[in-house]
Parts: structure tokens; sequence; C-alpha cells
């Protein structure tokens, strides 16, 4: 094929259009895009389409491209229209936001009579890329046999997600246990509610808006969660609090109830959570970035290290450091003193006065960061992570950030200050962590949290 002949034949006055790409940002995508505009074939990309991530990357230089405010009005001054689409990687996707868009797409393709032309480009995740090269994509829009092979080619892969939907609503359906009684739990009960697979998502003990919610969705006190769990032939137990993963629940179920699945980590590799001094260590060893620490499980150890801290440092730089209860605080466990009197009074307020119980039995004193904080979480399977948007939260109580740190006030996601490469590098270090937890016979199943600053 000749590609420079083709790309040739491309139009001008090309609008772009991207769906369903959620948070991904493909690099194929941002580079079929760019091509079209270095040509001189594209000149403006529509609002995104649940694809946020790929709005932002395309701001990115050196050729950056900003999408019109107007999609409608844009769209109807263009009579070529360039639609690249992402099909959805599960049948929860499909379900919660394919269908429509699956529909929009087959009217885009269908639309043979219109004035306008088309063409419809798919993006595979599951194969990171398109089914045809950028020449054919591009040379779609001036020969009729490539489009028609380009959108055939789509519509079968569409009509096997159909088929695939209408096997599993014949199936019979799962029953779901999520443990945990907080707003955490709430929003995964009735994101699991949402898939055409679960029939029954069971909180326990779940809260007063689980209560409420109806429908799949209801809750049950119980003091023995394994024996309910046979007796009620529960298919998945998803736990949400720190606490039941630390005392060992996901062994448990494991050991009494191996038929039944379990999205969470072990009690071995949940220490990436219950130990503030356990996580340093690992990430130290393994070479991941993290702040400079020293860990204390003896108080006269701890003061003695603040005094040299402060006495050895010079009178222009005054040293600050964080000073952090090692173990499960609900979030709370964080101090940040100011001075060498308040250093010694937070050690003391952990270690001797137990402010935060049997947490603060190991002291974590760590390098003071300044910036902007993300909380960053990711799906791990035991072998490789998938990270989420970041998200932001309101730490510490009072203006001015002049009070305690709390569990978090109020979130916003996508975090603006995470940006696509950032996200990239943070996946990066997530996966590293779980294949070296996997390497030291903990592989880690579940969500886990890194808190990025």
């Amino acid at each position: 094929m000749e590609s420079s002949a083709r790309q040739t034949q491309a139009s001008s006055s090309v609008a772009v259009k991207l769906v369903g790409f959620g948070g991904r940002a493909p690099s194929c995508v941002l580079e079929l895009i760019r091509s079209g505009k270095s040509h001189g074939w594209v000149d403006c990309v529509l609002p995104p389409v649940r694809s946020a991530a790929l709005g932002v990357a395309l701001l990115d230089a050196p050729s950056r491209m900003f999408s019109c405010r107007d999609d409608l009005e844009e769209e109807a001054k263009h009579q070529q229209l360039l639609v690249v689409y992402c099909l959805p990687t599960s049948l929860s996707e499909y379900w919660l936001n394919g269908v429509e868009e699956m529909n929009q797409i087959r009217a885009h393709v269908m639309k043979k009579k219109s004035s306008e032309n088309v063409v419809v480009a798919c993006y595979y995740p599951s194969e990171k890329g398109f089914a045809f090269p950028p020449e054919d994509i591009w040379a779609a829009f001036t020969e009729e046999r490539l489009k028609n092979m380009l959108h055939s080619s789509l519509l079968h892969r569409l009509a096997l997600f159909d088929k695939d939907a209408a096997h599993h609503l014949s199936e019979r359906q799962h029953s779901v246990l999520v443990v945990g009684s907080g707003g955490r739990e709430h929003a995964l009960a009735v994101a699991l509610a949402q898939s055409p697979l679960v029939g029954k998502v069971i909180c326990c003990p779940g809260n007063a808006g689980t209560a409420m919610e109806g429908g799949k969705i209801c809750n049950t006190t119980t003091e023995d969660l394994i024996s309910f769990i046979q007796q009620h032939h529960i298919d998945m137990v998803v736990i949400g609090p720190e606490g039941p993963l630390v005392d060992g629940f996901v062994n448990s179920v494991q050991l009494h109830c191996p038929q039944t699945r379990v999205f969470g980590p072990t009690k071995e590799a949940a220490q990436l959570e219950a130990s503030k001094a356990f996580t340093k260590d690992f990430l130290k060893d393994h070479n991941i970035p993290t702040a400079t620490y020293e860990n204390f499980s003896n108080v006269e150890e701890a003061l003695a290290y603040v005094e040299k801290l402060f006495d050895s440092s010079s009178s222009e730089v005054t040293p600050r450091v964080v000073v952090k209860a090692s173990g499960l605080a609900s979030g709370k466990g964080v101090l940040l003193p100011m001075g060498k009197e308040q250093t010694l009074q937070a050690v003391k307020q952990i270690m001797q006065q137990k402010q935060f119980g049997s947490a603060g039995d190991t002291c974590v004193i760590e390098e003071y960061l300044e910036g902007p904080e993300a909380s960053c979480l990711a799906f791990c399977d035991g072998k490789t992570a998938k990270l989420m948007p970041a998200a932001q939260d309101h730490k510490r109580a009072l203006d001015n950030d002049e009070g305690l740190n709390t569990g978090g006030m109020g979130a916003y996601t996508p975090a603006p200050c995470v940006t696509p490469v950032l996200h990239q590098q943070i996946e990066q270090m997530c996966i590293q962590t779980v294949q070296q937890m996997a390497r030291r016979g903990t592989p880690y199943v579940g969500i886990l949290y890194a808190g990025v600053m």
C-alpha cells in the first residue's frame, strides 16, 4: 500500500469525536489525531464523550489541541467526521455505558445517505491498538472499500458483545457479600449492584444508606461471617475496611470457603496497609520513591533521634519532619509538628501517651514534603496493577491548614495535579509494588492505596 499517495487524498476540515475512553489516553490514538492535524486534515476536536483523559492529553506540547465548546454546532459545520471509539473492556462497562454508546456508533455507521462523511475507527483495549493502520483510517474518507472494511470489522465486534451479554443474562446471577459499614462500602455495593452478573448484594453490617437502597442491595448482621458465607452460598466477598484484612479475614475465607472468590489482600499482604514501618522498609528495599525516614519501637531512641536531628542542623535551616503512628489509625495517625519541642511532644503523644492506641507502638519519623497531595488507588490481581483516576481530599482541619489531619473531608476526582505522564509513573510504581510482593510470596489482591505528593 502506498501510504504517501493515500495521505494526499484525505480531505481537510475533519472534526474528531472521542467516545468511551474513560481514564485511558492511548498513545496510538493521540498519534492518529496529531498526524491528522500535522497534515492539515483535522481542524477541530469535539468535546470528548466519556474520554476526559484523552482531552487532557491532547493539551500537551508540542502539538496542543483544544476541544471545541459546542459539539453540536461544530459537528454541524463539518461535513467530515472521524469518530474514534473505545470498545468496552467488560460486560459491566457494556451495561453501564456501552449499550448507549454502541447505539450511537451504529447510527454513525449506518447513515449511508447522510451528506456527512463519517469514518469510525475502533480502538481495542485488549490489543492496545486499532485493527487498521492510521493511513487506512485516513484514506477511508475517500476510499469507500476501506471504509466498509473498517465498519464491517467494528460491527462484528459489537455483535460479539451483544451475544456475550445475552449468554450471561441466561445464567445464574451471583450473590456478593460486602463487609463494612462506611460510605466506601455503600459506594461499592451500589457499583456491584449495577453489574448484570450480580443478583444480590448483601452488606454486613451495612449502614442506613445501604438499608434504604432496596433493589439488589440489603443489610444483614451476623456473629459468624464464615458460616453465613457457607449457608447462603455467597459467590464473592468484598472487604472494605482495613481491620478485617489485617486480622486475616481473607485467609479464613480462603481456608473455609474455597469456592468463594475474595477481593482483598491476605493478612500477610495487608501489611502494606497495616504497618507504615513495613511499607517504608519495603519501598526502600525495592527502590520505589519514598520520603527519607527512620522507624522506632523505643521511645527513648526516637526522642534521641529528634534531639540529634535538630541540634546538628545549621541555624539557617530548621529541619521539619512528620511523625506517624505506624499502625492503623483511621487516617488520623499523622502529626505535623513545627520545631524541636513540638516534634518531641508528637513522639511522646504517639509512643508514650498512646494517642492512637497500639497503632503507636512503632513510630515513623520521616522527611516533611510540601506540595499537592493525591490519593491513587489501583486494582490489583496479585500480578499487576491498574490505576484508577487520582483523587484529592481536604486533609487538615481548621482554616489555613492549621488543625490536625483528618480522615479526609470531601473528595474530588480526577485530581488536576496528576497529569497523564505522572499517572503512568505512579501506575508503574504500583505495578512494581505488586510484582515485588508476589516475589516475596505474599501476592497482593485487592485495592492498593498510594499516597503521592
